[in-house]
Formats: C-alpha cells, sequence, structure tokens
C-alpha cells in the first residue's frame, strides 16, 4: 500500500507539467524519522545560484532558507501540502507558485537548495517556530544533457528554546509571558505577550524606575534584548552608562501570524496595541516597580518598530511618552515607499500600460542608487512563501495591519491585498482603508490633536538616501506638519532627514547617537534621573 500511495502521489503533481531543464528533477519528503505520522503545511524550496554567491560574500555565507535576499532576489517555490505522508516524495512541478520562472523554465546553471515545510505560520520566521521542517543543503545543476534528479529531504525540526531563568536572572535580565485574554478570546486559542526586561546596573529593588521600551524592527522579536547585558558590557560612552543605570531597558515582541503587527489594533491581527497597554504594560508596571505615568515610559523603535513607536506616542498619550524613531515605515502613504498609493494605479510600474521594456519599475530596495529588487519582485516571492497574503513577510504584514480582512475558503480569513499581486493594480477602495492608519493624513484630519504631540512627544530622524525610500513619506508628513503648525523655539520634538545616510547607516549618525543623551535629559525634566 505504501508503494501504491507513492507512485500515485508522484504521478499526480507531476501530471499537470514538465519537469525543469533538460530532465532536471527535484522532489521533496519528509524523514520518517523526524515526524511521527502525516504532515500539513506549506513546502517552500529555496534556491541560491552559485553564479550569484560568487559575487556575493553574504550569499556564500548563507543557506538558501535564510531568504529571501533584498539585494539578490532568490528563485523559490511553494506549494501546500495536506496530510504528508513520511517518506513520500512530491515532486517540485509547474503547478508550484514559482519565481521568478515556472521550473520548467529554470535557467541552466549550479544552485545551492534546501526546502522547508512551514506548519504553524505563526511567526514572520519559520526557524522560529517549533515544529517547523528543513532539509540540508543540496547542490543541483539544472540542464544540460543528462537526465537528473535530486532530492531534498525534510530531516531537521525546529526545536523548542529553553532558557535558564535562574541564569538570565542572575546576568540581570528576566523573560516575561503573560497569557493575552484580550488576544486569546480574538483568536480562538492561546496567544502570549512578551518582553525581555534588562534590569538596570546596580537595581535598588525599593525604587521606582523608568523605562525605555524598544520595539524591534521587522523580523525582530523581544529576544533581540538579551543582547543587552554585553552591549553594556562594551559601550564607553558615559551617556549610556549613566542610562543603564537609570532606567530598565525592555523590548517588547511584535511578531504574530502576519509578521510585524505594529502594534496596531486590525481585523487581521486583533487588538494588539490594546492588548499592550491594558494588559502587558500594567503587569510589567506593577511586577518591577516602574513608574507609573506616561514621562516614565520612553519609546525607541527602528524600521517598523520606527512606526511603532510613533503610533504609540500618538495613540496612547496617557501610557507612553516621548518617543524615539528612526527610518520608520511610510508614514505619509502619498509615499508608500516609493507610491502614491492614493494616486497611482499600480504599485509596481509607472507605466502600467506600457510595452513591457518602457513600464519603468518601482523599486522596493535600492543601495548605491542602484536598485537592488522591485516592489513586484518582493512581493511575488511573498506570495511563493504563502499565497493570499499571507507569507508573514513585510508587505503581507502591512496588508494585514492596514487593511481589512478577507474571506477565504472553508470560512477562513485572510489580509485583503491592496494590490493585485500579479499585476500590481492598485484597488482605490483598499487604498481609502488606508487612510485611517495614514499619520500623515490623521495629523492632517484632526492637527488640534496630532499637531502638538508632534512638536512635544516626537523626536524622529531618517536617512535622505533610505534604501526604502521612506525619507520621501517622513519629508511629506514634515511639510504637512509645518503647515499646519510652524515649529516655535519651545518645542522638543522634531523631524531631521540626515544628509547622505541610509536605511542602516542613520543609526551611526550623530543624530541617532544623540538619543541617548536626550533619554537623560527627558528623564531629568521629568525628575526621574538620579545618580
Amino acid at each position: 500500500m505504501a508503494f501504491a500511495c507513492r507512485f500515485v502521489c508522484i504521478i499526480f503533481l507531476a501530471a499537470f507539467a514538465p519537469l525543469a531543464g533538460a530532465g532536471t528533477s527535484v522532489s521533496v519528503s519528509i524523514d520518517p524519522q523526524i515526524a511521527g505520522g502525516p504532515v500539513t503545511g506549506r513546502i517552500v524550496v529555496y534556491l541560491i545560484s552559485e553564479a550569484d554567491a560568487a559575487e556575493s560574500r553574504r550569499l556564500q555565507r548563507a543557506s538558501p532558507a535564510s531568504g529571501p535576499f533584498f539585494s539578490d532576489p532568490q528563485p523559490m517555490y511553494g506549494f501546500d501540502v495536506t496530510d504528508l505522508v513520511p517518506g513520500i516524495d512530491v515532486l517540485l512541478t509547474d503547478r508550484a507558485t514559482s519565481f521568478p520562472a515556472v521550473w520548467s523554465e529554470m535557467p541552466a546553471g549550479t544552485y545551492r537548495a534546501q526546502a522547508v515545510l512551514d506548519r504553524a505560520r505563526l511567526d514572520s520566521g519559520w526557524s522560529r517556530e517549533p515544529g517547523n521542517l528543513s532539509s540540508d543543503i543540496v547542490e543541483i545543476e539544472v540542464g544540460g544533457a543528462e537526465d537528473r534528479a535530486y532530492r531534498l529531504v525534510l530531516n531537521r525540526a525546529v526545536e523548542q528554546t529553553d532558557r535558564d531563568p535562574q541564569a538570565l536572572r542572575a546576568g540581570g535580565v528576566e523573560i516575561v509571558e503573560l497569557r493575552s485574554e484580550l488576544l486569546s478570546k480574538v483568536r480562538g486559542y492561546e496567544v502570549f505577550l512578551r518582553a525581555t526586561v534588562v534590569f538596570p546596573e546596580n537595581h535598588d529593588p525599593a525604587r521606582a524606575y523608568p523605562a525605555i521600551y524598544n520595539v524591534p524592527g521587522f523580523g525582530g522579536n523581544h529576544l533581540g534584548g538579551l543582547s543587552e547585558p554585553r552591549r553594556r558590557q562594551r559601550t564607553t560612552d558615559p551617556d549610556a552608562k549613566r542610562l543603564d543605570r537609570a532606567a530598565f531597558a525592555i523590548t517588547l515582541d511584535p511578531e504574530g501570524p502576519n509578521g510585524h503587527h505594529l502594534f496596531l489594533d486590525s481585523p487581521n491581527n486583533g487588538p494588539v496595541g490594546e492588548a499592550l497597554v491594558s494588559e502587558l504594560v500594567p503587569h510589567l508596571t506593577e511586577k518591577f516597580n516602574l513608574v507609573d505615568r506616561p514621562e516614565g515610559r520612553i519609546l525607541r523603535g527602528h524600521s517598523s518598530g520606527g512606526w511603532t513607536v510613533l503610533h504609540l506616542a500618538l495613540t496612547y498619550p496617557q501610557t507612553f511618552g516621548i518617543a524615539f524613531s528612526s527610518a520608520p515605515d511610510p508614514v505619509d502613504f502619498r509615499a508608500f515607499q516609493a507610491v502614491n498609493i492614493y494616486e497611482s494605479p499600480n504599485m509596481y510600474f509607472r507605466s502600467p500600460g506600457a510595452p513591457e521594456g518602457e513600464r519603468r519599475p518601482f523599486p522596493s530596495y535600492t543601495s548605491g542608487g542602484e536598485v537592488e529588487m522591485t516592489i513586484r519582485e518582493e512581493n511575488l516571492m511573498e506570495e511563493v512563501m504563502g499565497p493570499n497574503n499571507t507569507s508573514g513577510q513585510q508587505w503581507d504584514s502591512w496588508f494585514a495591519a492596514f487593511g481589512p480582512s478577507q474571506a477565504g475558503p472553508g470560512g477562513s480569513s485572510h489580509p485583503a491585498a491592496l494590490f493585485d499581486p500579479r499585476t500590481g493594480a492598485i484597488d482605490p477602495a483598499i487604498a481609502r482603508a488606508y487612510r485611517q492608519h495614514d499619520l500623515s493624513a490623521k495629523l492632517a484630519s484632526d492637527p488640534d490633536r496630532y499637531a502638538l504631540l508632534w512638536r512635544t512627544r516626537i523626536r524622529l530622524i531618517c536617512g535622505t538616501e533610505d534604501n526604502f525610500d521612506l525619507h520621501k513619506a517622513v519629508g511629506l508628513l514634515s511639510k504637512r506638519l509645518d503647515e499646519l503648525r510652524p515649529r516655535t523655539p519651545g518645542d522638543t520634538g522634531y523631524i531631521k532627514l540626515v544628509p547622505g545616510t541610509d536605511h542602516g547607516s542613520v543609526l551611526r549618525s550623530s543624530e541617532a547617537r544623540a538619543f541617548t543623551h536626550e533619554m537623560l535629559e527627558v528623564l531629568r525634566a521629568s525628575g526621574l534621573l538620579r545618580d
């Protein structure tokens, strides 16, 4: 019976499309020793061209499944499996969702291939979900005169990482997990809010301390806070050392099934912002004897974390005080990266109706003035990783945070797409729905409420050469703020575009380094800074 099932499965999957090149075939199976029974999930086969790796030192070191890679969009193929029996081969065919071309049209060459089976889809990173499976890296040759058959065996499982709480506590660190009543009720399963808490140097338990809440950028989670003690050991900055004595450092977890949720309440993610301010923050305040007023809670974030801290400071001013933001996700959707979603008909091309060679694609990632990846390429890769906007990657995370949900098969739902993943055509109704989360549009709609917060609570920097064109939105918002409430000498908030810096290098700028001193000044002005 096992032989018959295997034969039928291979024929069924292969009968609809030819194989790659001149007889190159790739199959994926599960090692029977790694799974005790049938497995359901999404298989993604990642490849890295050896030619690309030869030109990129980073790709030489990387495993294919550690992508997607911004500077080198990589071939990948995805398909769902239901109750796949370990030991049965599933053949990769043109039925798979593909990038950049279907399997039969893969360019000839040598590739490194690796397969992943994502069973849970609860995190943007498959390698952080216990139970997910991956294969060894296999070198394959596509094309040529000989028939070749390759097998990718899913023989490794992601295991639960348990950290010794006593050892962490001895190092001045504690990982907090709190069951969220709000999110568990909405999602229908147990949901936990998480944070890594680093104690002040020379902590005095009898004293109430302020806290700096850090929100990681896309792909980061609370465990990034575990590096804080090492940073403290290395630093020679006297301001940093003083801040390390003055405040707790708390790193939040912004991850969920749809990737980075921005702590923005939405139909797809649920009340993640409300859960933070009504459940986790009060729990942390009580547990660690933190100062329980806004000036005792400073926000810090970069990229997606940078957008998040702006949102939190503007939406929950009774909970949070000053926000220090760098290179935030789009703050004005007239420049959603490079595209005005309210006016452009297409997210992929400036001239979508022109002949193929004249359509002028919009960039998503630019380095040194060269376009390394287009918006179209990035979204097609996300389609491979999770169709119907379920990849948990950057664009799908924005769909989930900013947009409505959409009904799926069997009563399921998924984030509605702002634009067609194949053509890039923008849905005007969805774009209009995004306006409620456009920070610049919110400022314009209620300047009496928001302008003062921007001038007193927000300190924002962004490089003029941001790789994701995020400076364009920052510039538009800054101009709008100047028009609605011109800056006065007493304003402590600011928006600065830092010349010559990009998404990463802005963090090494003098403006970013000044954040530490400014945090100390904020605490001093609030009477919360003690030696």
